[in-house]
C-alpha cells in the first residue's frame, strides 16, 4: 500500500471552508446547468403546512344566557315603553321561554330565531293572538337580550320589518367578523 495522497486540500481537511475560487470546478453537462439555474418560485406548487396553522375558533351553537343578559320582562313594561333601548326582544311561548332561559339562544341558519326591537313587540303579540285559538296570547312570554352581544350574528328580516314596522332581525350565526 503507497503513499496514500490526498487529492486536495478539502480533503485532508473536511471542516475547514474553502472559498469558491479555491474548490476544483468540475465542468458541468448542459443539463446539469439547466436543472441548476433557480426557476421562479410558483405559490400554487407550495403546499401549505397544515400543522403549523393556527387553530380555528370551534363553530358558535348558541349563546349562553349569562352572556347576553337573557331575562324574561313582563308585557306591561315592554310595550308601554317610550324610548328606544340597546336590546332585542324574541317572544315564546312559557315552555319554550323556560327553556331558552336555560340552555340559551340556539343559532341555527336553516330555522334562525326572529328578534325584533321594542317598537315591535306589539304587533308581534298581536299577530299571535289573531293565531292563536282561544285568545292564549297570555300564556306568551317576552325575553329581552343585550343587542350588542349578539350583532355580529344578526341577519336583516325585511319580511317581518315590514309587516311589524319595526326593525327585526333572524340570529342565524352567519357571524360577520372576520378570521384571523
Amino acid at each position: 500500500m503507497g503513499n496514500h495522497r490526498p487529492s486536495s486540500l478539502q480533503d485532508m481537511l473536511p471542516e475547514l471552508l474553502l472559498p469558491a475560487s479555491q474548490e476544483k470546478q468540475l465542468p458541468r453537462s448542459p443539463r446539469q446547468q439547466r436543472t441548476q439555474q433557480k426557476r421562479p418560485i410558483n405559490t400554487k406548487e407550495i403546499q401549505t403546512d397544515l400543522f403549523s396553522l393556527p387553530l380555528l375558533p370551534p363553530l358558535r351553537t348558541r349563546f349562553l344566557p349569562s352572556e347576553i343578559r337573557l331575562t324574561r320582562i313582563p308585557s306591561l313594561a315592554a310595550t308601554h315603553a317610550k324610548e328606544a333601548d340597546g336590546f332585542l326582544y324574541h317572544i315564546a311561548n312559557a315552555s319554550m321561554a323556560s327553556l331558552l332561559l336555560q340552555e340559551g339562544l340556539p343559532l341555527n341558519k336553516r330555522h334562525p330565531l326572529m328578534l325584533t326591537e321594542q317598537n315591535g313587540i306589539s304587533a308581534w303579540l298581536a299577530k299571535l293572538s289573531d293565531y292563536v285559538p282561544d285568545n292564549n296570547s297570555a300564556d306568551a312570554v317576552i325575553l329581552r337580550l343585550r343587542r350588542i352581544m349578539v350583532e355580529d350574528a344578526l341577519e336583516p328580516d325585511p319580511d317581518h320589518t315590514a309587516e311589524f314596522a319595526s326593525n327585526c332581525y333572524l340570529l342565524s350565526g352567519n357571524f360577520k367578523c372576520a378570521i384571523t
